[in-house]
């Protein structure tokens, strides 16, 4: 075979290959080693990326080092993928969807201090198999499923944020879950309850969810899950348009969660606590997040990338209560041990030192205005504060046996609860200005509507009370462990035949009163005939007596006229004792009129209110037929049973 190439090409001591050949190769090689490095660089985006097959790879080469339970370097330790998730002594380093959110990832690239490794950089590779493990959700093996996108909150604190009521309709959900998470067989005590400050809306805080009502017709709205275990505390942003929840599971885990009211989505989530977060508030500026719990320190969280701020030791028991005052410029907190401590909110400064309980804080609730603040306690007190020199105002003893509760409407009243099985409203002078009349179980939790026109309270068997601020009148009972929508539509229908048949015995009733109110219409108006009947008799003999006086006197021996005279003044003697007779039958008969007008009345309203029952019952009903109708195949709820 004739070569190609011409004989003085041809190199004996590269093998016999050509020297442009042995050139290509190099070249060759030299372009698939950049072109695979360019594919690796840029991993399969449809390969999961995960934990244990591709990033601890990763770590071991480079970080392992500094980052180890022996050596652990900012707290942090990259060897498990759960010490990984956990973070360092900063809190959380990897925020599930958000590579940049993420301080690891930001340390990674350099663009943000300490860089990791310190003293070099990974391979663009390795770099984007992390990023791509970050942004599928921080996978921990093929099988597992993604964590959440824990989606910063980084337009909360940048938004314009209005503290008072904002402008527009007051934000209320528009499209939450209708299915409960769990639907126990009997409710639990409540661990919070919230009322949103501008829209008739009331947040219970029931294991594993957040049950949410409308306060003007008591009409369920939905339930937001809360997966992380049983909330602790709960509490709506200060516009109204922002919930938080905190809590977990007692000694295993703890978060702090932030809805959005009107989509119901998440938009920011904190914490990662050992334990469960007891107390948890958002300023009102939506800058910061605090909580505290069994640990006993106060951390301050910022909004806007989700990071511990400040990490302060000071309290000496749980912490249990905690609020940040309407300006943002405070925030109280109070433990177990009856300690209670005002801070700058901006820098977790220490302002004051506030003594004087003797048990521990069960509630701190500020006043619209900032300048002062209350603290409910076990001591059975509830304190007032002022809040520019930590001064204490006045104290007054709420509830025998302990205070439990306490919360702040606009106006300064405040309502209570406490041990001695009262619910009770103050007046801003700390002046009692009634108490609601409570049959439950002792009460433990107690708030205002929006409008502080009714107080919703709690008790631990899980019943919840809605009542009238003004009078005191009970206005109706809030479910907190509300039933799946198929159930609802069963409940519903049985309902409705149950106010039909009560429907049916009203109108029978007001048939019955109605013509009980005729007869005695009638026999009222039969009397008064009778009374005017008698008193025109006695009219009528006394000008008979006055005729034949005039006769007798014109005629003294007219013996027509005396008998005239005689039988006339007979009758007119005996009239007066007939005429009080028919008077008092008159009165007897008007009375039992009014009392058979006003049972007719009563039973025409009966009838109304019957019939409104009907209206409103169908009308919700169909709500959830149609709502059955849009999830054929509900998701599973979880049935349990409290014993």
């Amino acid at each position: 075979m004739r070569s190609r190439f011409p004989p003085q090409r041809i190199s004996r001591g590269t093998g016999n290959l050509p020297v442009l050949v042995r050139q290509s190769a190099v070249r060759l090689t030299a372009l698939l080693l950049a072109v695979a490095s360019a594919f690796a660089a840029t991993p399969d985006p449809a390969k999961k990326i995960t934990y244990e097959d591709d990033v601890l790879p990763i770590f071991r080469d480079n970080c392992l080092k500094c980052h180890n339970p022996d050596k652990l370097k900012g707290d942090l330790d990259l060897t498990s993928f759960s010490s990984a998730i956990k973070g360092g002594g900063s809190g959380a380093t990897l925020n599930a969807g958000d590579p940049e959110g993420s301080q690891l990832y930001r340390s990674i690239v350099h663009s943000d201090e300490p860089n990791m490794p310190p003293n070099a950089k990974l391979s663009d590779a390795n770099i984007a198999i992390i990023r791509q493990w970050i942004e599928g959700g921080l996978l921990q093996g093929v099988n597992s499923k993604a964590i959440a996108a824990n989606k910063p909150a980084q337009d909360l604190a940048l938004k314009s944020v209005s503290i008072g009521k904002p402008d527009g309709p007051p934000p209320m959900p528009s499209d939450l879950p209708l299915d409960p998470v769990i639907h126990a067989n009997r409710a639990a005590a409540l661990s919070a309850l919230a009322s949103s400050p501008w829209a008739p809306l009331v947040a219970l805080a029931a294991p594993h969810q957040l049950v949410l009502y409308n306060t003007s017709d008591l009409e369920f709205i939905g339930v937001l899950p809360f997966p992380e275990g049983l909330p602790c505390d709960a509490k709506f942003s200060r516009n109204g348009k922002l919930l938080l929840a905190s809590g977990g599971r007692g000694g295993h885990s703890g978060d702090v969660v932030v809805w959005d009211i009107a989509t119901g989505e998440r938009v920011i989530t904190v914490g990662d606590q050992f334990d469960s977060v007891l107390a948890a508030d958002l300023s009102a500026d939506q800058q910061w997040i605090a909580l505290g719990g069994p640990d006993r320190v106060l951390k301050i969280y910022r909004t806007k990338d989700g990071a511990l701020e400040h990490r302060i030791k000071k309290h000496t028991e749980w912490v249990t209560a905690i609020e940040f005052s309407p300006d943002s410029k405070y925030l109280a907190s109070g433990d177990r041990n009856g300690g209670l401590v005002l801070w700058e909110a901006d820098t977790g400064q220490e302002l004051f030192n506030l003594t004087g309980h003797k048990a521990a804080i069960t509630a701190v609730t500020w006043r619209a205005d900032s300048a002062m603040f209350a603290s409910a306690s076990e001591d059975g007190t509830i304190k007032f504060w002022k809040a520019s020199d930590g001064s204490a105002l006045r104290s007054i003893p709420a509830h025998a046996g302990g205070a439990l509760a306490a919360r702040f409407t606009h106006d300064g009243r405040i309502a209570s609860c406490g041990r001695d099985n009262k619910v009770q409203i103050w007046d801003a002078a700390g002046k009692n200005v009634r108490s609601l009349p409570f049959s439950g179980d002792l009460p433990n939790r107690v708030t205002f509507s929006d409008d502080g026109g009714k107080v919703i309270a709690s008790d631990y068997k899980g019943s919840v009370y809605v009542w009238e601020a003004r009078t005191g009148k009970l206005l109706g009972e809030l479910d907190s462990a509300p039933p799946p929508v198929r159930e609802r539509v069963a409940q519903g229908s049985q309902r409705i035949a149950k106010l039909e048949a009560e429907l049916k015995q009203a109108v029978a009733a007001q048939a019955a009163a109605t013509a009980e109110s005729k007869a005695a219409g009638a026999a009222l108006d039969a009397a008064r005939k009778a009374l005017a009947d008698a008193r025109g008799a006695l009219t009528a003999q006394g000008g008979i007596v006055i005729k034949a006086s005039e006769q007798l006197a014109a005629d003294p021996g007219n013996k027509a006229a005396e008998q005239q005279l005689a039988a006339a003044r007979a009758l007119v003697e005996a009239y007066p004792a007939k005429i009080s007779a028919l008077q008092k039958d008159v009165s007897t008969r008007a009375q039992q009129a009014t009392a058979a007008t006003k049972k007719a009345t009563d039973a025409r309203l009966a009838v109304d209110d019957a019939q409104a029952k009907v209206s409103a019952a169908k009308t919700s009903l169909a709500r959830w037929q149609s709502a059955a109708q849009r999830t054929p195949a509900p998701r599973p709820v979880r049935k349990v049973s409290l014993r």
